[in-house]
C-alpha cells in the first residue's frame, strides 16, 4: 500500500507523493522557496519527490498543469480548505496492553464534538470521559473529523480525509483524548465519510477522476469501479491504515454505505472490512467496523458479504418513535402499529422484503431472524433521527420524559448493540439542528432554500443552518445534569446499563430474549433467565399478572404500586 501526501521515509527524509494520471506537469510549491520543485512522474500514475526533512507546520501545494492546489492527502489545513496544506506529524495512539472492545460488549455513545461542550473541542470532551465510564459505556464514536469548510459542521461536508479539523484541536489533544478513553476502558471509533466529498473545497478533479456522477442526496460519488480507480481506491484503503493504524482508532462507523457503487469484482468495502481485520489481528486487538446501510440487507454484516460487524438498523427507532408520538412522516410512514415494535424486538428487521415501503414505493429489505443480535445496532435517538427534524427536536423535548425513557428501556433491554445519543443520558432537551459554515454565499443559500423545500408544509420555516445560533443552540446543556430530574434519569440510565453490561438486561442473543406481547393492552414483556422487563405502550394505568412478576428492581417512573404499570412506563422486575 503506497503512502500519499507528505510523509518520512525510512531515513527521515520529506516525502511526497500524489495520484494525478493525467496531468502534464505537476510541481511542489513549497513557502520560502523561490522556484517550483518538479516532481516525478511514475508510470502508474504517482508523482513523487523527496526533499530534506521539513518542520511540522511548513506550508506547501501542489500546482497542476500550471494551478496551484492543496494536497488531497493533506494531514493538517490550518488555514482551513481553500488554504495550503501543511506538514504534520501526528502522533500515534499508546495502544500497548489495550485489547479494544469486542461488539458483544459494544454500548455506543454518538457525539458531536462542536456541539458535545461549550468549547466545541478534543481537550473539553477529554474532561467528560469520566462521565461516560461511570455511565457504563464502553464505545465513544465521534461524528466526522476531517476538516471541513469554515467552524462549525456536522462533519459529513469534509473535503480532507486525512486532515483533522483544526478547530477540534490538536493531534496530540486526539491522541490524549483516546488513551484517556482507553485507560477508563473505553474504546473510540470513527465516523468515516467515503462515499462523498464535502460541496466546498473539494479540490480532487484537479489530480484525478475521484467522483462518478450517481444518484445521491449529494450529487456525485467516489469512484471506485471506473477510469483510474485504481489510485482512488489506494486512496481510501490508505485512509482506512492511516486512522485505524497510524493514528490508532479502534474502528470505523461509515456513513451511508449504501451509496458506495462498486462494480469491482471485489468491492471496496470488503477491501475496507478485510484490512481492518488485518489490522486488528497484527495488533491483537479489536478493531469494529459498522456500517450505516438503512436497507436491511443481511450481507452487510455476512461473512461472505461485506463483512461488518454490525450495521446500523433504524428499524426499531422508527417503530417506537411512530407508535409513541404519532407522526407519520417521511420514514415513519412505514410503521407506527404496535405490532412493528414487536416485530422488531423478534425478527430485527420490520422492513423484511414483505412489507411495502411507503416513502420509497417499493418492497424493502430482507429477513433478518437468522442473523446475530450482535448484527444490529440500535437506538432511540442519533444525531440524523434527531438533527433531520424541522426543529432538531428531542422526543423528550417535544413529546415528555416518560415516553423518551420507555422508549430507550425499549433499546437497552433489546438483545441488540445499544447506541446513546449525547446527553440523553440526563435528559437533554436541548435540539440538533443542522448547521453549516460555508464560505460561498451561493452554496449558504442554496442549503437555506433546500432546507426550506424539505420541509415545505404546514406553513414550517426551518432555522437557518448558517446562522451561528443554529449551532450554539445545539450545544449541550450540561446545568441540566445537576437538577433533580436530571439526576432521576441519569441514575435510571446507570442502573440500565449496569444491568446491560451484566448480561441480566438484553443479552445478545435472541434467544435469551423471549417476547411476549398483549397487543389489546399495549403490553409488552421481554423475559430473561433471571429478568422481566415490561413496559406498558398504552395511555393508561395497567396491572400486571401477579403469577409473573418477581422483585421490583427499577422503573422509569415511580410507581403508586408494584403491581401496577403508569401510562407509558417500564419496570424491571427480578425473578
Amino acid at each position: 500500500m503506497v503512502p500519499l501526501g507528505h510523509y518520512r521515509d525510512e531515513t527521515g527524509q520529506s516525502c511526497f507523493r500524489v495520484f494525478a494520471p493525467d496531468a502534464a506537469q505537476l510541481d511542489l510549491l513549497l513557502d520560502g522557496s523561490d522556484h517550483p520543485l518538479p516532481m516525478e512522474k511514475h508510470a502508474n500514475g504517482y508523482w513523487t519527490l523527496r526533499l530534506p526533512p521539513l518542520a511540522e507546520g511548513h506550508r506547501y501545494r501542489y500546482r497542476v498543469n500550471g494551478t496551484p492546489y492543496p494536497d488531497p492527502a493533506s494531514r493538517a489545513q490550518p488555514e482551513g480548505v481553500h488554504g495550503p496544506s501543511a506538514v504534520a506529524y501526528p502522533p500515534s495512539v499508546d495502544r500497548s496492553g489495550w485489547a479494544g472492545i469486542a461488539i458483544d460488549d459494544a454500548i455506543l455513545y454518538e457525539l458531536h464534538l462542536g456541539t458535545f461542550t461549550p468549547e466545541g473541542s478534543l481537550a473539553a470532551a477529554t474532561d467528560k470521559l469520566p462521565h461516560l465510564k461511570d455511565l457504563g459505556i464502553t464505545v465513544i464514536e465521534l461524528l466526522p473529523i476531517a476538516a471541513f469548510p469554515g467552524q462549525r459542521n456536522w462533519g459529513y461536508d469534509g473535503t480532507y480525509q486525512f486532515a483533522l479539523q483544526s478547530s477540534y484541536g490538536s493531534y496530540g489533544d486526539l491522541k490524549t483524548f483516546i488513551e484517556t478513553a482507553h485507560s477508563l476502558g473505553m474504546a473510540v471509533i470513527l465516523d468515516v465519510v467515503y462515499n462523498h466529498f464535502g460541496p466546498e473545497g473539494n479540490y480532487s478533479a484537479a489530480f484525478a477522476p475521484y467522483t462518478k456522477a450517481a444518484d445521491t442526496p449529494w450529487g456525485d460519488a467516489i469512484n471506485f469501479d471506473r477510469g483510474h480507480s485504481e489510485g482512488i481506491r489506494a486512496f481510501y484503503l490508505a485512509n482506512t491504515r492511516y486512522w485505524l493504524q497510524e493514528i490508532g482508532f479502534d474502528g470505523f462507523r461509515m456513513d451511508a454505505v449504501s451509496l458506495i457503487f462498486d462494480d469491482s469484482p471485489r468491492h471496496i468495502l470488503r477491501e475496507i472490512t478485510d484490512l481492518a481485520r488485518e489490522i486488528g489481528q497484527a495488533e491483537q486487538r479489536q478493531v469494529l467496523m459498522i456500517a450505516e446501510h438503512l436497507r436491511n440487507e443481511t450481507q452487510v454484516t455476512a461473512a461472505d458479504g461485506l463483512g461488518y460487524h454490525s450495521q446500523w438498523n433504524d428499524d426499531l427507532n422508527h417503530a417506537l418513535f411512530a407508535y409513541l408520538t404519532g407522526e407519520q412522516g417521511r420514514h415513519y410512514s412505514s410503521f407506527g402499529s404496535f405490532a412493528d415494535i414487536v416485530k422488531a424486538l423478534r425478527d430485527s428487521f420490520v422492513l423484511d422484503g414483505t412489507r411495502w415501503h411507503k416513502f420509497y414505493n417499493r418492497p424493502y429489505g430482507t429477513d433478518g431472524r437468522g442473523t446475530a443480535a450482535t448484527e444490529h445496532l440500535v437506538h432511540s435517538q442519533n444525531h440524523d433521527q434527531v438533527g433531520n427534524r424541522l426543529h432538531g427536536d428531542r422526543m423528550i423535548a417535544s413529546y415528555g420524559a416518560d415516553k423518551a425513557l420507555l422508549a430507550a428501556t425499549a433499546v437497552l433491554a433489546s438483545p441488540y448493540v445499544p447506541m446513546l445519543f449525547m446527553g440523553e443520558e440526563y435528559g437533554e432537551t436541548a435540539p440538533f439542528l443542522f448547521f453549516e459554515d460555508f464560505g460561498d454565499a451561493h452554496l449558504v443559500e442554496a442549503v437555506r432554500q433546500g432546507r426550506k423545500g424539505e420541509f415545505a408544509f404546514g406553513g414550517a420555516e426551518p432555522r437557518d443552518a448558517h446562522d451561528p445560533s443554529a449551532f450554539l443552540d445545539s450545544k449541550l446543556d450540561w446545568s441540566r445534569l445537576a437538577g433533580a430530574e436530571g439526576q432521576r434519569i441519569l441514575h435510571y440510565y446507570r442502573q440500565l446499563l449496569a444491568l446491560k453490561r451484566s448480561g441480566e438486561l438484553g443479552p445478545r442473543d435472541k434467544a435469551r430474549c423471549r417476547i411476549q406481547a398483549d397487543e389489546v393492552n399495549r403490553l409488552l414483556l421481554i423475559e430473561t433467565d433471571s429478568l422481566q422487563t415490561w413496559l406498558n405502550f398504552a395511555d393508561r394505568a395497567q396491572p400486571l399478572p401477579g403469577d409473573a412478576r418477581g422483585r421490583l428492581i427499577l422503573s422509569s417512573q415511580p410507581l403508586a404500586s408494584p403491581a401496577t404499570l403508569p401510562p407509558f412506563a417500564a419496570a424491571l422486575y427480578r425473578r
